[in-house]
């Protein structure tokens, strides 16, 4: 029974509630309030969990979502033979063999196993909410909602479908099946979220049918606590201070970072006092290292996973960078998306340098509200020439940062998103209408099943 508001939900995703990750961050952000008894979580993260927000998790493994060949191999709730190690110098010829095979993305299909059958009916849940991925994951969340009548909410954070299951001699199988699954969870949802109002618009267009927007959100005034001591701060130390606090990817900023890192090492030679810190979750940043810490002036530290040292740092920064990768295959992943560390650096009050290409939605945000200096042609030259204007021009810096304030409290007020968010749940839950089309969606689906077999 729905109470208060708040209906039993259960989370499916591949990301899941932690302090690291921008999905994490998102969904605790958006779900904080929400009773923890009505709250659960099936999930295939490798990164931690915490419990500050959900305390129910279920781990989802290789019985829940099968890996091809090994799902053609093993039986149904049948655990397969464990794979064996393979051999010195195979890996490389492995990825690649797997890459011209499936290309970027490698086929799994997914199971409602008795074991997580019986734990979704324990906890009884109202509604499903999912974020989608895989086809495994799609497949999953198709036949939870099935076998137990719920109503279904969809989240889109990225424009994955445009990117997902491409470039592989097998990609067009792959590609069709996850088409099909996205286009029936879309049309069967009875909320349908996009990250942002450019996705919203894009997807409605695609699906035919309406989105509402929905990301990251901050509470201004505990950024105003948290972030008063860097702002007194802010330009005591000498020179200029550039920072970078988020994710790195290959297919989303990494190339754009190193750019920067490249664009500060030359100032730096040049006889500019600069430095450039960033903080990114070290099982994604390490790699990158060698590529970003070419110069003394450059440092890769690990995520800041408290929020008072987070929002200090951040504030007490002279610019703040957000950057995109300019490739194709970046900006088809990311074309309509919208960072989870946008708002906070919205209101941080500190410039942000935007540095991307034309056209995605953050890029053009940025121009469009005059709430970043952007920088839309790729180059180190560019970048420099942007960071040296930035440094010289103390009232573009003021202008920038007061607009991006205003912004943050108008647009990502964590109250009234989170209020908005949790309402719109509540409503895809108890809409009668709607729970009763989900359960004569699943008898037509079953019926139909027993008929095909």
């Amino acid at each position: 029974m729905t109470i208060a508001g708040f209906p039993r939900t259960l989370f499916i995703t591949p990301a899941a509630f932690n302090h690291v990750t921008g999905g994490g961050i998102t969904f605790s952000t958006l779900f904080r309030g929400w009773p923890g008894d009505r709250l659960a979580t099936m999930h295939s993260d490798t990164v931690p969990t915490v419990d500050d927000v959900c305390r129910r998790y279920y781990r989802l493994g290789h019985d829940e979502l099968a890996r091809w060949p090994r799902f053609l191999a093993a039986a149904p709730d049948t655990p397969g033979p464990p794979a064996a190690a393979p051999p010195a110098g195979r890996p490389a010829i492995g990825r690649r063999a797997k890459r011209w095979i499936a290309g970027n993305g490698w086929p799994d299909c997914g199971r409602l196993i008795p074991r997580l059958e019986s734990w979704i009916a324990a906890f009884e849940p109202e509604l499903v909410y999912t974020i989608l991925g895989t086809i495994g994951m799609m497949e999953l969340v198709d036949a939870v909602r099935r076998r137990f009548a719920l109503p279904l909410v969809v989240h889109f954070m990225d424009d994955w479908p445009s990117h997902l299951y491409r470039g592989g001699m097998l990609s067009f199988a792959a590609r069709a099946r996850m088409q099909a699954l996205v286009r029936r969870l879309v049309d069967v949802a009875a909320e349908r979220m996009a990250i942002g109002d450019a996705m919203a618009e894009a997807y409605a267009q695609r699906y035919g049918v309406p989105f509402s927007a929905f990301q990251n959100a901050v509470d201004m005034d505990a950024i105003d606590s948290w972030a008063g001591t860097g702002r007194a701060g802010k330009g005591t130390a000498s020179g200029l201070h550039v920072v970078y606090a988020g994710a790195l990817f290959d297919n989303a900023q990494a190339q754009s970072v190193i750019d920067v890192a490249r664009a500060v090492a030359a100032l730096s030679a040049r006889g500019l006092d600069i430095r450039f810190d960033l903080y990114s979750p070290s099982h994604l940043a390490e790699r990158f290292r060698p590529l970003i810490e070419t110069a003394p002036c450059v440092r890769l530290h690990d995520a800041i996973e408290d929020d008072a040292r987070f929002f200090g740092t951040i504030a007490a920064a002279d610019i703040l960078v957000l950057p995109v990768n300019f490739d194709a295959d970046s900006v088809r992943l990311v074309r309509y998306s919208m960072p989870t560390k946008l708002p906070a650096y919205l209101a941080s009050g500190t410039p942000v340098l935007v540095y991307g290409p034309p056209g995605l939605a953050q890029v053009e945000d940025a121009r469009r509200h005059g709430w970043g200096h952007v920088v839309d042609r790729r180059g180190v030259d560019e970048v420099s020439a942007a960071l040296a204007k930035l440094s010289g021009d103390p009232d573009l810096r003021r202008t920038l940062a007061a607009r991006a304030r205003t912004l943050a409290v108008e647009r990502h007020d964590a109250a009234k998103v989170r209020r908005a968010f949790q309402s719109r749940l509540a409503a895809a839950a108890g809409d009668s209408a709607g729970r009763t089309a989900a359960h004569h969606a699943a008898e037509r689906e079953a019926a139909m099943t027993r008929g095909a077999g």
